[in-house]
């Protein structure tokens, strides 16, 4: 289904609800609203792997965080099993200063709503009901107080410019009422032609050859570039690759970020954290075109701030 994204100031929130299958984005527009029926719906705990199956066949990023909880959306229909339909993966934040940044809690007090995925079978308005029974789920099980959120602003494309994810402004977060809590810092990634993002933590695996680090070098070699060579160190494969056509180096602008209170006094310490009300970005906030490429691969190609 191809769609033309409004660049108002209507919320996409109130026009379409996003979708991922095969990771690709989809959308649900308003007419398939009377289609979403809440009796066919469970929310429930689900395994990880089941989770981590859904998430990297589905999502644009293909891979699975540190996950603390998986709560799954279950669709029953007739005499067939339940069918898992969605997945909300509360994560470890990869920074836990974040929390406290954003929240004013404590890090130990918070997580990182990591991946939030609806297939198609999920019809119009179903992420804000599977979202709205996730997060009392959450704090049932793990405790936590508040959860941190992020959407990623930047498009990105292959190498010959075709779209493979479009824009995010966090329409599914406003629509649950969280908290606009500004942007995340601006940094550097190296993108392969199929327009996904080589991991900063990945490249960190390789050049340190911490736990991992074979994954993460199946990851670079499947873009298209040779193994490391006999002797070669880690760090001098990657400065080799990296200056391939195979990546290029993109500026990102910094993720929107969100906050949700658990509770009444996490609600109103993430208040005294955000003591000025933001309005919430829309879609025309964001630049219609592909982020500008570094201009040199000279220095240090592996730091991520801008």
């Amino acid at each position: 289904m191809n769609v033309r994204l409004p660049h108002g100031d209507t919320p996409l929130s109130a026009i379409f609800d996003k979708r991922w299958q095969n990771r690709h984005e989809r959308w649900a527009p308003p007419e398939s609203r009377d289609l979403f029926r809440p009796a066919e719906f469970g929310v429930d705990i689900t395994e990880e792997r089941n989770a981590r199956d859904l998430v990297c066949q589905h999502h644009y990023s293909g891979s699975f965080p540190a996950a603390r909880l998986s709560i799954g959306l279950y669709r029953k229909t007739g005499v067939a099993p339940a069918a898992l339909v969605g997945v909300a993966v509360f994560s470890v934040p990869m920074q836990g200063a974040a929390i406290t940044r954003y929240t004013g809690l404590p890090p130990t007090n918070g997580v990182e709503l990591g991946r939030f995925v609806c297939t198609p079978e999920v019809a119009f308005n179903g992420e804000t009901w599977f979202l709205r029974r996730a997060l009392p789920i959450l704090r049932a099980e793990k405790g936590v107080a508040a959860v941190l959120s992020y959407a990623d602003p930047m498009e990105r494309t292959t190498a010959g410019g075709e779209l493979t994810k479009p824009a995010h402004v966090g329409q599914i977060y406003q629509a649950h009422n969280a908290t606009f809590a500004g942007r995340a810092a601006a940094r550097w990634l190296w993108i392969d032609r199929n327009g996904q993002v080589v991991s900063p933590r990945a490249l960190s695996k390789i050049r340190l050859q911490e736990r991992g680090h074979a994954y993460a070098e199946r990851q670079i070699m499947a873009a298209g570039v040779d193994a490391r060579r006999p002797g070669e160190e880690p760090a001098d494969w990657l400065r080799r690759v990296l200056r391939e056509p195979t990546f290029r180096r993109v500026k990102h602008p910094g993720n929107f970020a969100y906050a949700f209170g658990l509770t009444r006094e996490a609600r109103a310490t993430i208040k005294l954290a955000n003591p000025t009300p933001l309005p919430f970005p829309r879609l025309r906030h964001v630049a219609r075109q592909q982020p500008a490429a570094s201009s040199g691969v000279t220095g240090d190609l592996f730091g991520e701030a801008a």
